[in-house]
């Protein structure tokens, strides 16, 4: 069987994050799978390895949560192996900021994150201020 490694996040509200833990604790154990979950009232955030066609189960029955549905899911070499267990823990921010208290969530994602660039403004902005731009994925 071939085995692949998905990693993804996505900022949406969860008002439950500890039946939000429950559930994907759940789901990733009754499909073998093992890696780490992060849940925030902010979203989700894992990186899941396991088979190819369990990990398929699992993006099909997360993408059921409203919120989640249109979560981009990121495949990536490896499997199950590389992970020593399945951790799914509750924090206070999916990706580590240090602002859980100022983060904004709604159903579009983060609220006030920024303005939109077109890439010649991208372009413009590094060529203006070189090293202090920071790009995040």
């Amino acid at each position: 069987m071939m085995q692949k490694i998905i990693l993804y996040y996505k900022f949406t509200p969860i008002k439950d994050t500890v039946t939000m833990k429950l559930w994907q604790k759940t789901l990733a154990d009754s499909l073998n799978l093992q890696g780490r979950i992060l849940i925030s009232p902010h979203g989700l955030n894992g990186t899941v390895g396991g088979e190819l066609e369990d990990l398929k189960k699992y993006i099909k029955a997360t993408k059921e949560f409203p919120g989640l549905k249109n979560t981009v899911f990121k495949w990536s070499d490896g499997g199950r192996e590389n992970f020593p267990r399945m951790s799914v823990k509750v924090r206070d921010e999916i990706v580590a900021f240090d602002v859980a208290d100022e983060l904004r969530v709604d159903e579009f994602g983060v609220g006030g994150g920024g303005t939109h660039l077109k890439p010649k403004q991208v372009h413009e902005l590094v060529e203006k201020r070189g090293e202090d731009v920071v790009f995040f994925e």
